[in-house]
């Protein structure tokens, strides 16, 4: 028995050195090793897999360690200096949240504090306080004392050399699809709509392959603003004012803050200065809201009725008088009303609805036993449309009345 309480002894030894002792150092370049804590401070459970496409420091420590609680300061001020930026600092520890939290609390450890921590040892680490920047991409750029300027260094060297992703896979999924609807907005010359497009986007620093594209398509954009601005004199000598204005006002809006969008709003007020001026750009606006509306009349015409057809004509003619789409469905209205078959189909169709509804009113009035209601419906049918079937039907009914 005695022997067997020895043997159990030396395992449990053993075991307890394999906890202690620490894997070799993780080096620069080398991946960095996963993290894991029983508690959480200042965050929800966080992983390298969570933060990847950040800059993550990796920091081991404890509450007794002296030259832990004096590096603490420099790690909060790194916190607060670089969160905005991509970069997320971690410290592990071996202790309970029990015990670390009112710590953290006096220290003012506003980062992110993991507790019950055996991460250490992945990392090899066989002395506390000891730092290890991961990269983006998961692997060690640097590792070494905290306190140390060559932390911010390392962490300012990633800022500048691979920049974190500050979107999420599912935002920048979103984010590129947009890009990929601008760039074909602009490759069909849909500049108006490109700009509308690109005005949805947010976050567009976050992420160095985004900021790129949004870059080069500014810079498309502005070309195009140029051209426009360009356009917008050629109009005015030409004393074609409404589209003129048309284009200052996309300039405006196409390069909202920039030199060219005050040059096309400076010149837009001088034109609105001049009574004439603003009376051709009212003609020019009702020129077009007319071509737009017949151009519309034109694509559904097929599939309306001809009394429908007609109607939708003339009342588009009346509406914009003197113009070349007024008169242009003033012709057409003209045309339907010169055609003898179309007009004829139209006349059937006005009988079959006039004299159902009055047929159908006659009917209810005979079954309510009132037929001195029903005669004027019944003889409407009969002085309207002679020689219809639906006369025919009026007569019989006024001959049962009579009977």
């Amino acid at each position: 028995m005695a022997f067997s309480r020895m043997i159990r002894v030396v395992q449990a030894a053993l075991l307890a050195l394999t906890v202690v002792v620490p894997a070799a150092a993780v080096n620069v370049g080398q991946p960095a090793p996963g993290i894991s804590a029983n508690g959480w401070l200042n965050a929800p459970p966080l992983s390298l897999a969570k933060l990847q496409g950040r800059i993550v420091v990796v920091e081991f420590w404890a509450t007794y360690c002296a030259p832990c609680r004096a590096t603490i300061p420099h790690l909060v001020k790194l916190h607060e200096t670089y969160r905005t930026k991509g970069v997320v600092i971690i410290g592990l520890t071996t202790e309970s949240k029990a015990k670390v939290t009112p710590f953290a609390r006096k220290m003012g450890m506003t980062y992110p504090v993991g507790c019950g921590s055996r991460s250490s040892g992945v990392y090899g680490v066989r002395g506390i306080p000891h730092a290890f920047v991961v990269d983006v991409a998961g692997k060690v750029a640097w590792h070494g004392h905290p306190g140390s300027s060559g932390l911010e260094a390392a962490i300012k060297k990633q800022l500048r050399t691979n920049p974190p992703t500050l979107l999420s896979p599912k935002e920048k999924a979103r984010t590129l699809a947009l890009l990929d609807e601008v760039e074909e907005a602009i490759r069909k010359k849909q500049y108006p709509e490109a700009a509308a497009l690109l005005g949805d986007l947010k976050h567009a620093d976050r992420n160095p392959e985004v900021k790129e594209r949004v870059s080069a398509i500014r810079k498309q954009l502005a070309a195009w603003a140029e051209d426009r601005l360009a356009e917008a004199e050629k109009h005015v000598e030409a004393k074609d004012y409404y589209e003129a204005e048309a284009a200052l006002e996309e300039v405006a809006a196409l390069a909202a803050g920039s030199d060219l969008a005050r040059k096309a709003r400076t010149r837009r007020a001088e034109l609105l200065k001049d009574e004439t001026v603003r009376a051709a750009i009212e003609r020019g606006r009702r020129r077009r809201q007319a071509a737009e509306a017949l151009a519309e009349l034109e694509e559904k015409s097929a599939e309306m009725a001809p009394e429908a057809r007609l109607k939708a004509y003339e009342a588009l003619a009346e509406a914009h008088p003197g113009t070349e789409a007024g008169s242009a469905a003033a012709s057409k209205a003209q045309a339907i009303r010169n055609d003898e078959t179309l007009m004829a189909r139209i006349a059937d169709r006005a009988a079959e609805k006039d004299c159902k509804g009055w047929l159908s009113m006659a009917r209810n009035f005979l079954k309510a036993d009132r037929p001195a209601k029903a005669e004027p419906y019944l003889k409407k049918v009969i002085e309207n449309y002679p020689d219809t079937d639906f006369a025919r039907q009026a007569k019989e009914m006024l001959d049962t009345i009579e009977k």
